[in-house]
């Protein structure tokens, strides 16, 4: 696996290459070390859904390879103890997670405040006309955000933090701070240099930003270099060892050079 990372490295630093397969774009930040993956909407939007594990947990390499999936990255937060999501996960109007799932882990927070905020988190979402099978909007919302006027949310994919127009680390429950801007505490490791798995929407286009372990970045490093992408909206997902991505016959992992089970991802269906 690792020889096969460096060869697609070492191809995009060399003719700046990028990959067009169908309606999904691909490409490798040269100077900031990232995979971008463009992904049109219009045309790939009802083939573009949560994924859960019912039981256990999988690696993106199973879910793409059992399922004959075309892209698969991986989804939310989850306990690796209980192997039950932290996180909301919502596929075709049914709830299949939430936070409460792990609920021994809601108890050790012991304060409502932030259980509220860990329940707020950021979360990718699919809505879908209330008239109209198949008329869909992409958006980046926090959990107890509204669905456009007219509309119903179809899909829900949650992690967090929200990263743009907002920078919500606070806010959703990700770290706290005394009164001398120290961090008392941390979720995520959002404040280190880790792997990431980052969601961006502009215009009609979701795109799915992957810093592998060869170039770790903290949420704010990571804001700052895709800045010059002009992107309406940014979340993260679960990052660190969970990163993780195949589609065609490019394969990302940042454990160990290979891939960790998880318990939730974003697909897209052939």
């Amino acid at each position: 696996m690792f020889k096969r990372f460096l060869a697609f490295v070492f191809l995009f630093v060399l003719t700046g290459f990028s990959c067009v397969w169908a309606d999904i774009e691909q490409d490798y930040n040269q100077k900031q070390k990232f995979y971008i993956f463009k992904i049109d909407t219009k045309e790939l939007g009802v083939r573009i859904k949560p994924y859960i594990v019912e039981e256990g947990l999988l690696t993106t390499r199973e879910v793409f390879k059992q399922n004959d999936f075309k892209f698969v990255v991986n989804g939310g937060f989850f306990d690796p103890q209980s192997e039950k999501s932290v996180s909301y996960v919502v596929i075709d109007k049914v709830q299949k997670a939430s936070p409460f799932d792990s609920i021994d882990l809601i108890k050790k927070l012991n304060d409502e405040k932030r259980v509220e905020k860990v329940i707020n988190r950021a979360e990718f979402r699919v809505y879908e006309h209330d008239l109209i099978d198949n008329r869909l909007k992409f958006d980046i919302a926090n959990h107890f955000d509204k669905a456009p006027e007219n509309y119903h949310i179809k899909h829900v994919l949650g992690g967090g933090p929200m990263l743009y127009p907002s920078f919500n680390l606070e806010e959703e429950g990700f770290v706290a701070y005394d009164e001398n801007y120290k961090p008392i505490y941390q979720s995520a490791s959002v404040l280190k240099k880790r792997p990431r798995t980052i969601l961006a929407l502009k215009k009609y286009d979701l795109f799915v930003i992957i810093f592998t372990q060869f170039a770790p970045t903290t949420l704010s490093e990571a804001v700052e270099k895709l800045k010059k992408y002009k992107f309406d909206k940014i979340m993260a997902l679960d990052g660190g060892p969970s990163t993780s991505l195949n589609f065609e016959d490019l394969e990302i992992s940042s454990s160990n050079n290979d891939q960790r089970k998880v318990k939730s991802f974003l697909v897209i269906q052939k």
